[in-house]
């Protein structure tokens, strides 16, 4: 149990259009640039703790998937000030309703929120954080399983390596990372 039965679930889900172990050489550039990135779309400094678990982990598998595969249960994206206090967060679908009707919220975009009342900037941050997933686990052989969407430099190494379109916008890739039983 494990990889084999890992890429094997993987290769089942209809979201998913490939999945790849991520070894050696390959995962060595995709960590090394997943790291380099410092700050986030929007010039902010950028704390990746998805990395950082993902870096706790035996094993990696890269996919390439569509929106539909393990949609957010929680937040994945918040902004930090230096405190630690949350000001901003993502807000997953399921999670919309609960959001809706708060008015110290400032909509950013259709799925990211700043909380008015705790608007201080000083020493934001934006955090990146382990999804984690319920699609593989021990029944595949596996636990601690968390998925990282990478930034859009290590997503091209990614896309290069494995022999993935960089033309296909509905295709994103991933790196899912877990601990062999």
């Amino acid at each position: 149990m494990g990889l084999k039965e890992v890429l094997e679930r993987l290769g089942s889900d209809a979201s998913v259009k490939a999945a790849f172990p991520l070894e050696g050489k390959i995962r060595d550039m995709a960590i090394a640039e997943e790291g380099s990135v410092s700050e986030s779309s929007m010039g902010m400094p950028l704390d990746n703790r998805a990395l950082k678990e993902v870096l706790k982990r035996t094993n990696a598998v890269c996919l390439f998937c569509g929106s539909m595969f393990e949609v957010p249960e929680e937040h994945i994206m918040i902004m930090e000030d230096e405190g630690g206090n949350i000001i901003g967060h993502d807000i997953p679908k399921c999670m919309a309703d609960d959001f809706k009707d708060d008015p110290d919220l400032i909509m950013l975009c259709d799925d990211f929120a700043m909380r008015a009342d705790k608007a201080d900037m000083r020493g934001v941050v934006f955090v990146m954080l382990p999804q984690n997933v319920k699609c593989v686990g021990e029944r595949e052989g596996v636990r601690n399983a968390v998925l990282l969407y990478p930034a859009t430099t290590t997503d091209m190494i990614l896309r290069r390596h494995f022999g993935i379109s960089l033309g296909e916008p509905d295709i994103a890739s991933a790196i899912l990372a877990f601990d062999i039983i």
